[in-house]
């Protein structure tokens, strides 16, 4: 599987089909975002060797620059985990989150960048030890970010949220919601509007919905 891009503009043809990749994961979602010198792509690569970690490339005056892995975790797996990465930006500071499970353990993290994406600062951990990933992620207005993702349950999942501040403090978890581990239940996703956060999920059958919750921000993430 190739990873492509191309332009669009309303009223106007497509533009040109570009080669961003030529060898990634089959079946991980990409993400994109824009900082302030282009934007941002972050997706599951996939090596000779199966290695299948996230990588990131930048569209920076009309030309894709290969950033190579954000972080070399070295997770081997034959088949595709249907696991990407999440990226959000203010500016040219960049939050991404992924989930790995290199050497057999699962992992949700989240590592910082101040320069759009050039360079990542080191992987903070985000879960409590039961990841199932499923990741996204939202940038406050103080600089620090919200971490989306689903934590394994007797018996389920919970979607869980964590605030991190650029110097690595975590906040504590919060649980959102009880949900279904099945994959069923999607890729929840959270977004700010002003000084409050949404939150997304799907509820699988027999209901079959897609559920909204809100948050208000804290006063200290408020600038």
């Amino acid at each position: 599987m190739m990873l492509r891009s191309t332009t669009v503009r309303q009223g106007a043809p497509s533009g040109e089909d570009v080669l961003v990749d030529a060898r990634v994961c089959d079946c991980c979602p990409t993400t994109a975002i824009r900082t302030s010198t282009g934007v941002l792509a972050a997706y599951r690569d996939r090596s000779e060797g199966e290695i299948r970690d996230i990588s990131v490339a930048r569209l920076v005056q009309g030309r894709w620059q290969a950033g190579g892995f954000a972080h070399a975790d070295g997770w081997r797996i034959e088949g595709c985990p249907v696991n990407g990465p999440a990226l959000a930006s203010a500016g040219d500071q960049v939050a991404l989150a992924w989930f790995t499970a290199a050497n057999d353990v699962g992992r949700v993290s989240l590592a910082f960048s101040r320069d759009g994406g050039a360079s990542f600062g080191v992987p903070i951990r985000i879960d409590d030890g039961r990841p199932l990933g499923r990741v996204d992620v939202e940038m406050l207005p103080d600089g620090s970010a919200v971490v989306l993702w689903l934590e394994g349950r007797d018996g389920g999942a919970a979607l869980q949220a964590r605030r991190v501040r650029p110097d690595g403090r975590r906040g504590p978890a919060t649980a959102v919601a009880r949900v279904s581990a099945d994959r069923s239940s999607g890729h929840p996703r959270v977004v700010r509007s002003g000084t409050e956060l949404y939150f997304a999920w799907r509820e699988p059958a027999p209901e079959g919905r897609v559920v909204v919750a809100v948050a208000s921000l804290p006063a200290d993430a408020v600038r």
